[in-house]
């Protein structure tokens, strides 16, 4: 039983993390380094590994918040690939949260001070980012997944903009989806839509 209770203590260990998120002086910062278990119909098959990913780190930025929205997705290839979501929760505060390279493991979180409008209009959003990604995703099913962020379109209407790219580099061929936040509805060549080159 010894043997036992020192092998689990000694997993528990393993799994703890000394990445650190430093926030600014107008933040609150935390460490946390915890994976969670996500559904795999949120990572459907057909998809590039990295929109997968994408969509699997979405749901566990959501699940180290308390009930908590994703509204802001963008990836980061500098040094240790991850992807950077802002997170609201249901009382209203707002949370950066890093996620690691293949969507399952917190690396680092902070509460924003600063409020973001964007947040404020996710109560009237009917499409979740998830499910924008998801759209983008049956466009450019083997492009990786570049960024989703909310956006207005040449009506005014709140949209989802998910950004894929054909590479990781600044200058790879990019393009974007919009998709209409309240209906639903993929629109194309709509602000700054970017054509990929041959």
């Amino acid at each position: 039983m010894a043997t036992l209770l020192f092998g689990i203590g000694l997993l528990s260990a393993c799994r703890a993390s000394d990445s650190s998120l430093y926030a600014g002086p107008d933040e609150a910062s935390v460490t946390p380094s915890r994976s969670f278990s996500t559904e795999v119909s949120a990572s459907p098959t057909g998809l590039s590994s990295s929109l997968r990913n994408g969509l699997t780190a979405l749901d566990t930025a959501e699940e180290a918040v308390p009930r908590g929205t994703a509204y802001h997705l963008v990836r980061d290839d500098e040094g240790t690939p991850e992807w950077e979501i802002k997170v609201r929760s249901k009382s209203g505060s707002e949370w950066s949260v890093s996620v690691s390279d293949d969507g399952t493991k917190v690396t680092g979180e902070h509460e924003d001070k600063k409020p973001d409008d964007n947040a404020d209009k996710l109560g009237s959003f009917r499409v979740t980012i998830q499910e924008a990604v998801r759209k983008a995703g049956t466009r450019h099913p083997e492009q990786r997944l570049h960024s989703a962020v909310t956006s207005k379109n040449t009506k005014g209407e709140d949209i989802w903009k998910v950004t894929v790219t054909e590479g990781t580099t600044a200058e790879a061929p990019r393009a974007q989806t919009l998709i209409n936040a309240k209906t639903g509805k993929v629109t194309r060549g709509e602000a700054g839509e970017a054509t990929p080159r041959a």
